[in-house]
């Protein structure tokens, strides 16, 4: 003899569908959870440490540039002979970008690019054009 089942039959739980209020609002999460990692991620890129880190790491390139030992130069990814007709620029950028308050994020996203992505950056590969590079300096050089 069979006994009757103690559970009802419409049970919602996690094996269910959500309803439309439960997709909303995961969504609603969703966007706020990557709007506050927006809004950290452009504080840590105008903090006072990523921007004097910046500003050293151009004035590396700035030094680098003229270097004349010919090993140390073979053995770099660099392509020296950009960073030197630029040189002025990169240093003039590296002293703005120490001093400025409010700096734009996006400006510093650019910079960060120029300086870090060797396949995408004018700076380390010889197939992107040169004025790409000056355009990017400009770009940076006007929200600072």
């Amino acid at each position: 003899m069979a006994t009757r089942s103690t559970y009802p039959k419409h049970v919602e739980g996690p094996g269910l569908a959500p309803t439309r209020t439960g997709v909303e609002r995961a969504r609603g999460i969703l966007k706020r959870r990557r709007e506050r990692s927006a809004e950290r991620k452009a504080a840590r890129l105008v903090s006072v440490r990523n921007r004097r880190k910046l500003a050293n790491w151009l004035r590396l390139i700035a030094k680098t540039a003229v270097d004349r030992d010919p090993i140390r130069r073979h053995r770099d990814v660099l392509l020296h002979y950009r960073a030197a007709a630029v040189r002025t620029d990169l240093l003039e950028i590296a002293a703005v970008l120490e001093s400025a308050h409010n700096a734009d994020p996006t400006r510093i996203e650019a910079l960060h690019a120029l300086l870090a992505n060797g396949s995408d950056s004018p700076l380390y590969n010889a197939r992107i054009p040169f004025s790409e590079l000056e355009a990017t300096l400009d770009y940076v050089r006007s929200g600072l």
